[in-house]
């Protein structure tokens, strides 16, 4: 189920479990008294029904303002092409089946660099891919489609846009992406596109209700069944799709398949574009002002006054058709209301503040030393500072040059250093066609492999 073991569902359960009776049984004591749990405080979407309510009312807040900002809404649904189910078991039956153009493409879409897990380089090697392989996979075509032209010309233009995304397991554990996409409508055959380029698979470009498919990337205003745009209640429908990831905390013991597998794999459950109020703010104020909407609707209001720092740790609303005031400071929250304070809660923490510590001698009254470089038969050994004398650059014999390591080679003798770095300087110089000889056997494997890196 999912891709996941009767085991594996097992050993989430047990993780659950310990993280729980952790948070249960470690209590702390607030300034006014109160004893709390770590649970009590905790945000974690396991183990707190804080989680999805503050999720809830993010959604319900950013639905609502596409709206009166006049935004149209897109459902786009991401899927990755069938072969890649195939590498997921070693099978590179159907990739190597492709045609040059198609391989190319499909590497095209993997991710090269490390936060991403280097997938394009596994797939070259022929290694077994994971599933966290194909949600970067998924990410890196998602991170090209926000590069692409339409977005570009969105920001260009400074026009607003908004994004929900969510992920879903297939039966077999391969993940999709849902994406609730808020953009003016005139943007929509653009963005159309550009989707079809940054998502390659065939069922990504399929016309609705027909199976025939794009030409060219011509999509002459036609609906895709992957870009839809005839959505009506959008609070609703993408909310179904992140109902299924969550776990009812309240009521539920047991974790289900599906709940693991985002468990088990590290996979975010749900990504939106930056709102317009900080999640930050919204989680400092919501022991007196939990509705993210409200928040939002004074900062779009030019008669009211908002400003926040996070490096500073305050934020100050003033809502000018109340007359209140929404205060926070270095850990105090408070509501004032016609210059009196009516809600208070929390205390002031003093602000670390990072001293340098300067020397009293005025930097105008010192003489800078440079450093002086050395050399020997042209190659740099060091540098030399008056107050500090010579210091040598030390090197490994793979990062000299060819006379360079010359020299040091016919300056060490295998009874004058390591066994094992003499054998590996030896078959370097061998490598770098320095001598003719044979290749010696390092007893040491470990020094071996430090000097070869």
């Amino acid at each position: 189920m999912f891709g996941l073991t009767k085991n594996d569902l097992k050993t989430v359960q047990n993780k659950l479990d310990n993280q729980s009776s952790y948070l249960d049984n470690n209590y702390f004591t607030t300034s006014s008294g109160q004893v709390k749990t770590l649970k009590d405080v905790s945000y974690s979407a396991n183990h707190s029904v804080r989680y999805y309510a503050q999720l809830n009312n993010k959604i319900d807040t950013m639905t609502k303002i596409a709206s009166t900002q006049g935004l149209h809404s897109c459902f786009l649904t991401m899927t990755l092409d069938g072969y890649f189910r195939d590498l997921l078991h070693g099978d590179y039956t159907r990739f190597d089946k492709l045609s040059d153009k198609e391989r190319f493409i499909a590497l095209r879409s993997t991710p090269t660099s490390e936060k991403l897990g280097e997938v394009r380089q596994k797939i070259k090697a022929r290694k077994t891919l994971t599933i966290k392989d194909l949600y970067n996979i998924l990410n890196h075509q998602t991170a090209r489609y926000q590069q692409s032209y339409a977005f570009k010309k969105l920001k260009k233009e400074n026009a607003n846009y908004m994004y929900i995304r969510t992920v879903e397991p297939h039966k077999d554990g391969v993940p999709h992406f849902h994406v609730m996409l808020y953009i003016p409508f005139k943007y929509i055959e653009q963005f159309k596109k550009d989707f079809i380029k940054s998502y390659p698979a065939p069922q990504n470009r399929r016309i609705k209700d027909s199976k025939k498919f794009i030409q060219d990337y011509k999509i002459d205003n036609q609906e895709l069944e992957s870009f839809q745009t005839d959505i009506k209640d959008t609070t609703a429908y993408v909310m179904k799709y992140i109902l299924k990831s969550f776990m009812d905390v309240k009521n539920q013991k047991q974790i289900d398949y599906i709940q693991a597998w985002y468990i088990k794999h590290r996979i975010m459950r749900c990504v939106t574009s930056k709102s317009i109020v900080p999640q930050w703010v919204y989680q400092k104020a919501y022991a007196f002002e939990n509705d993210w909407y409200h928040l939002t609707d004074l900062m779009n209001d030019s008669n009211n006054h908002v400003e926040w720092s996070r490096e500073d740790n305050y934020f100050y609303f003033i809502d000018n058709y109340t007359g209140r005031e929404l205060i926070y400071q270095y850990g105090k929250y408070q509501v004032v209301y016609q210059d009196r304070v009516i809600k208070e809660i929390g205390e002031v923490k003093e602000k670390n503040i990072n001293v340098k510590v300067y020397d009293k001698t005025p930097t105008k009254w010192t003489k800078k030393e440079n450093p002086i470089p050395t050399y020997q038969d042209y190659n740099l050994i060091g540098y030399f500072v008056k107050s500090n004398g010579f210091k040598q650059i030390d090197k490994k014999p793979y990062q000299m040059k060819n006379y360079q390591l010359r020299q040091y080679f016919e300056s060490i003798t295998i009874e004058s250093v390591n066994p094992a770095h003499y054998a590996v300087t030896h078959n370097l110089m061998i490598d770098r066609g320095l001598i003719k000889s044979e290749y010696m056997i390092p007893s040491d494997s470990y020094e071996a492999m430090e000097v070869f890196q």
